[in-house]
């Protein structure tokens, strides 16, 4: 597959400055997609503006080309679909992605370059929730907020803007992060997967800006929300094996005890086994629990002789 490149061809100047990509998701933005190109033009002159657009039914091709933009098309549906053809068709330096709805300003790119420039970060993150003018839909926020907290307590880590759209990268993070979700769940495969990998993630407070009148979200909060809880529950199963086995092994001894115990208590008092079916049921259960325990500790032997592996890999091809 044939990449295109943003990287300018290297001369005999060793401070020639970075390339720079901003990556523009579309998908019926002929409100927004325009002045959003125009803006990151004028804040990054020599960058290089890409407009990736979900088969719109709208004027926004047109709309993007007019602001001069390089325009590409990714025909499966899904915001997912989009960012991994950008990750793996785009080339440069440093990378941008920003959603075409003008609600993220451009005037704070340089913060989000900064320390991705400066080899500080792999990754920065334009962080909404820190920011106290930032514009949210109250359900929205309550979501937000809500993954938060589930993330931070399963990875223990800090994160205060799981879902924001505002990001910056290095090309090691693009081209060495691989993406398997189709709809708005990116973000969270991308915030998780850069936890689990040990990539350097930094947050630059952003306000978020009010959607212009005639411009509609196209998140279904219902349903990408269900889509997101489940993306963070299969990460915590493939990343966390023995967490998440283990965690569901314990709660099943424990439950398994319940039955058990009250069988016990029985057999203590009258000498005889009065609920037969209660006992089976629990040895049943304290087993399952066991076989989980098990197979966590299993996983977690594998995920980390993989994980030894691919930092082998990330060394041959850093070489």
């Amino acid at each position: 597959m044939n990449s295109i490149s943003s990287t300018h061809q290297a001369d005999s100047n060793p401070a020639q400055a970075p390339s720079i990509a901003v990556l523009i998701p579309c998908l019926n933005e002929e409100k927004t997609i325009k002045q959003v190109v125009q803006e990151f033009k004028t804040e990054l002159p020599g960058a290089t503006i890409y407009v990736v657009d979900n088969d719109s039914t709208d004027n926004s091709v047109a709309e993007a080309q007019e602001a001069g933009a390089i325009l590409m098309t990714e025909k499966r549906r899904g915001k997912g679909y989009v960012v991994q053809t950008m990750f793996q068709k785009i080339d440069s330096d440093i990378y941008v992605i920003v959603d075409g709805d003008g609600t993220y300003p451009a005037s704070k790119v340089h913060d989000l370059i900064t320390p991705i420039r400066d080899d500080e970060a792999d990754m920065v993150v334009g962080s909404r929730t820190t920011e106290t003018s930032s514009i949210f839909h109250p359900l929205n926020r309550l979501g937000n907020i809500f993954y938060q907290y589930v993330i931070n307590f399963v990875f223990g880590t800090r994160l205060s803007d799981i879902l924001s759209g505002y990001r910056c990268f290095n090309r090691k993070f693009v081209k060495g992060l691989p993406l398997f979700v189709t709809g708005f769940e990116v973000e969270t495969e991308l915030s998780i997967k850069a936890l689990q990998r040990g990539y350097r993630i930094a947050e630059v407070p952003v306000a978020l800006r009010p959607r212009p009148e005639g411009s509609h979200s196209k998140i279904r909060i219902v349903n990408d929300g269900v889509k997101i809880l489940w993306t963070i529950l299969a990460l915590f199963r493939d990343y966390k094996p023995l967490t998440f086995f283990g965690g569901l092994g314990v709660l099943l001894i424990l439950l398994g005890l319940i039955p058990g115990g009250i069988a016990v208590y029985e057999f203590l008092e009258t000498g005889l086994v009065l609920r037969f079916p209660s006992a089976i049921l629990s040895v049943g259960i304290i087993l399952s629990g066991m076989l989980l325990i098990a197979v966590g500790l299993i996983l977690h032997t594998i995920n980390r002789r993989f994980q030894e592996l691919e930092y082998y890999i990330r060394l041959f091809i850093n070489r």
